[in-house]
């Protein structure tokens, strides 16, 4: 319910943030999942993951080990600005998924992929919006709003606790 709009219509651009190991890969990929195959409130989207380091599919010969819904498709060992290009270009993506953004190059492509009208969810490294504020470079996502509502994890009760959710 925290990734949809109100009334329900529109997925919200999204950006998880959270300490290394507080379960930012894990949320992201349930989520691809879910908006991939939909439920009985929300119908299916196509997603496209942009997935670096193989860590979001698991990726084994090309075919992802991990379940990300029966609508995502997979752009493996790919670098993250390239592959939301590509995915713009040729796939027709409604939202696109990306682990762990930080250099220019992919807020470059984050700007991009949303003036197209395409969705993104994102995680980041981070202890807080604060702590992005503090970053020159992800700076720039919180000034310029790009994100409509960001989810803050982190291992204090337990892994993949929510902190809290909220909106820009």
């Amino acid at each position: 319910p925290y990734l949809y709009t109100e009334d329900g219509k529109e997925v919200y651009h999204t950006l998880i943030i959270s300490p290394p190991r507080c379960g930012k890969t894990t949320l992201l990929r349930d989520m691809i999942r879910q908006l991939s195959d939909g439920s009985m409130n929300h119908p299916g989207m196509v997603v496209g993951v942009v997935d670096e380091r193989a860590e979001i599919g698991a990726c084994y010969m090309g075919v992802p080990q991990n379940d990300l819904g029966i609508r995502t498709d997979v752009l493996d060992c790919c670098p993250k600005d390239k592959g939301m290009m590509m995915l713009i270009r040729s796939m027709s993506p409604m939202v696109i998924a990306v682990d762990e953004v930080g250099s220019i190059n992919d807020i470059n492509a984050i700007e991009y992929v949303m003036n197209c009208g395409c969705k993104l969810v994102a995680t980041v490294h981070g202890d807080s919006i604060e702590d992005l504020k503090d970053k020159p470079i992800l700076n720039k996502l919180i000034e310029k709003k790009i994100f409509e509502r960001f989810i803050l994890l982190n291992n204090q009760k337990e892994i993949g606790h929510i902190e809290g959710i909220y909106d820009s």
